[in-house]
């Protein structure tokens, strides 16, 4: 079979980006007692992943505007990021974003690595950028057919890219990237919480750690026996 391209989407909080640059937008600028209420409520199931995000975002001091910049100053991209999506969009193929995270900080942090060029799905927040919260939020990528409530339905945008050749995905969590690993994704990168449960339930899954070098080479192996080069 020839494939057309090889496209990568990418989990943001922990896999793209180094660490969790969510928790990095509220933890502090916050209500803390209100915030552990919250994962309270949403470790017991009582709230969905969507709710818990919205009512820890709420809790707020700062508006995206701060959030965004403090994002730009404080989070990092994973090493060897940059040559997987050059050797991706040299082969014509599509480097994306799907996060249960909010555009507003992952965006600033993909510009100031030069990487804007990588399409996001995630949540939204459509209040002004200098409005305080409560927020609006908008949620573009979400299927209503899956069955969390994750923000964003990983499988869908892996299900889009299909169409145009083999998909690759790359994530570190439950919930929508084991969906996405386990029902969408053609083939598989992870660490942490997504490693365990692959290697518990029989899914194939290779890892990645301190950099995407396992990544590089995968897509550099798919794209030279495609006709890149």
């Amino acid at each position: 079979m020839i494939v057309t391209a090889i496209n990568v989407v990418f989990d943001f909080d922990g896999s793209l980006a180094t660490s969790f640059v969510g928790g990095l937008m509220f933890r502090r600028y916050t209500d803390e007692s209100k915030v552990e209420e919250a994962s309270q409520r949403y470790r017991s199931e009582q709230t969905s992943l969507r709710e818990y995000q919205e009512e820890v975002f709420d809790l707020s001091v700062e508006a995206p505007a701060e959030m965004s910049k403090r994002a730009a100053e404080c989070a990092g991209i994973r090493p060897l990021a940059h040559e997987v999506s050059e050797r991706v969009w040299e082969s014509g193929g599509t480097v994306s974003v799907a996060s249960a995270g909010l555009d507003f900080y992952i965006q600033p942090v993909l510009e100031k690595a030069n990487l804007n060029r990588i399409n996001i799905h995630s949540g939204k927040v459509i209040s002004d950028s200098t409005e305080l919260p409560p927020f609006r939020y908008d949620y573009p990528s979400w299927n209503t057919s899956c069955k969390g409530d994750w923000v964003t339905c990983k499988c869908r945008v892996i299900n889009d890219l299909k169409p145009t050749g083999e998909v690759v995905f790359v994530g570190d969590g439950t919930g929508s990237d084991v969906c996405a690993a386990t029902n969408a994704a053609d083939k598989v990168f992870a660490s942490g919480r997504l490693l365990s449960y692959c290697n518990k339930n029989g899914i194939a899954a290779e890892e990645f750690g301190d950099d995407f070098e396992p990544v590089l080479s995968y897509v550099e192996s798919k794209t030279s026996s495609n006709g890149a080069q």
